[in-house]
């Protein structure tokens, strides 16, 4: 069974911010190949949703609010 959980960045563990990195990385520049700084200074003011199973994060995405980047809500790191 997936366990969603939804949190603010304050409000993760170092446990947690390590596996989301972790997982960022594997599927973003490793996978897709992508060169860029991942670590772009916006997971501040994101909701981070993830989702784990058997202790193991297996997905990820990282919303924002209207208007704080753009003029609707939006969704990366998906």
């Amino acid at each position: 069974m997936l366990n969603f959980i939804t949190k603010s960045f304050s409000e993760l563990t170092t446990t947690e911010l390590y596996a989301i990195l972790q997982l960022r990385s594997q599927v973003f520049v490793v996978e897709q190949e992508c060169i860029y700084q991942d670590l772009d200074s916006k997971d501040q003011k994101a909701l981070h949703i993830f989702a784990s199973k058997n202790d193991t994060m297996i997905a990820y995405a990282r919303i924002f609010k209207p208007n704080d980047y753009f003029e609707k809500a939006s969704i990366g790191r998906v």
